[in-house]
């Protein structure tokens, strides 16, 4: 039989891009040769997302384009999409298999299965950490998934209906998996989860995330650690001792979703203005200019002008490195979705969305400034787009940063690497620097 060919098309989160890298290792593994996504393919396996209508529907234009692309093709639909998205997705005769996040660990199964007329596809569900992988593509930095699922029900969010309550990895499976990592060169990993705060709270023991980073930062060669997203609440005295070790980047992402207390209790966030600024000021305090970054909705159902402007005024007193901003996507079943009186008007949510985006545009720009004239250690990523002779990569506290290389072996020679630049000025996404000699201190995560 001639060589079988895959592409493989991720969208949305980082436990996303995680599942896609482990069903690839598997579907390689049996034999079958990867093109990319936008090419002629025998399987396209497709890891949807549907976090926002915005994201369902651009879940349902990369499996439509993959048919158009070759009409003979199988097309393996997973994921948030393939439970919200069912019926629509069901009546594209390219897909083979549509399945839920549940079904994930049972795509190299199918396939290995969907050329031999005859062989059954287990009917059980797998365990959703039963996925593995021991590298991630041609990237240098590796995600790691270690919890799934939430406990929460936020008033706009479908992801607890679709992923399910919080689900913990076994602590010694996420270690044996970073070892892998970092014996295949990893020294970067991103430590995720839907609510990675949860981490530990089904387990027979008690363990809690605490313990496991505990672990994690005694991983010998791992030389960073950054960790998803975290609640506000997760900052207590214990985590905040332990992210002192060196190993864990000076980079914290807290969603604020509102600035607003009522907003706040509407959405069932379970923290208030004062949790989060009591965490925000806790960093600020330990750590050397440390970069905070954040997500806000605008226009959940209910959300007045001065409530905005409450958002507005607390973005601009917590200085975020960066802002992702959300206008409000309604998803049935959610509580949200039952607050149609209170509905913000679309223009009025561009509007505001508009607004924020400016902010955010200003507060990253005034962050970046803090860093002309220093020195940042930057894992080297890739050639810097553009511009011949440069290399870009990310430092500790997420910045984004490019660089000369002193020579093309340098070059080459530096991919996958700590390098300490100095700072020189701001670009519009990042920094420009000039390489520093001096070996990286033993963390990597210091500034000098």
């Amino acid at each position: 039989m001639d060589t079988k060919t895959a592409a493989f098309i991720t969208l949305g989160c980082k436990i996303n891009q995680y599942e896609t890298e482990a069903i690839r290792r598997e579907v390689l593994d049996l034999g079958y040769e990867e093109v990319e996504s936008s090419a002629p393919a025998d399987v396209y396996v497709v890891n949807t997302c549907s976090v926002t209508a915005q994201s369902g529907a651009k879940s349902r234009k990369y499996i439509q384009r993959a048919a158009r692309t070759n009409p003979e093709s199988r097309i393996v639909v997973v994921g948030c999409s393939s439970d919200q998205e069912k019926e629509s997705i069901s009546r594209i005769p390219q897909v083979a298999l549509l399945g839920g996040n549940e079904e994930k660990p049972m795509v190299g199964r199918f396939l290995d299965g969907c050329w031999n007329p005859g062989e059954e596809i287990p009917a059980e569900l797998s365990d959703i950490f039963d996925l593995h992988i021991s590298g991630f593509g041609d990237r240098t930095r590796a995600t790691v998934k270690v919890q799934d699922g939430c406990n929460n029900y936020c008033s706009f969010c479908i992801i607890p209906f679709l992923r399910g309550l919080s689900k913990s990895r076994a602590p010694g499976a996420v270690i044996d998996e970073l070892g892998r990592l970092v014996d295949n060169g990893y020294i970067e990993v991103v430590i995720s989860g839907v609510h990675l705060q949860d981490y530990g709270l089904e387990l027979d023991s008690s363990l809690d995330l605490v313990d496991l980073l505990e672990r994690i930062a005694g991983v010998d060669g791992l030389r960073r650690v950054r960790l998803s997203s975290l609640g506000a609440k997760a900052f207590t005295p214990r985590l905040l001792d332990l992210l002192e070790n060196p190993v864990f980047c000076r980079h914290w992402h807290i969603p604020l979703q509102a600035g607003s207390d009522r907003i706040l209790e509407i959405m069932r966030r379970g923290y208030s203005i004062d949790d989060f600024r009591r965490a925000v000021e806790e960093l600020q305090a330990r750590f050397e200019d440390p970069s905070i970054t954040t997500d806000v909705i605008v226009g959940h159902p209910g959300e007045t002008e001065d409530e905005f402007s409450e958002t507005i005024e607390r973005c601009r007193e917590f200085g975020f490195s960066k802002i992702h901003v959300f206008p409000f996507s309604m998803r049935e079943g959610t509580l949200a979705a039952s607050l149609k009186r209170d509905v913000v008007e679309h223009p009025e949510v561009r509007r505001r969305a508009g607004i924020l985006g400016e902010l955010d545009r200003e507060l990253s720009l005034e962050y970046r400034k803090r860093f002309i004239g220093r020195g940042l250690n930057v894992l080297v990523e890739g050639a810097s787009g553009g511009r011949e002779g440069w290399l870009a990569g990310t430092a500790g506290r997420y910045l984004k940063v490019a660089f000369p290389a002193p020579s093309a072996e340098a070059s080459r020679r530096f991919q996958g690497t700590l390098q300490r630049v100095k700072v020189d000025k701001i670009t519009q996404r990042g920094l420009d620097g000039r390489w520093d000699e001096q070996p990286v201190d033993a963390s990597g995560v210091t500034l000098y």
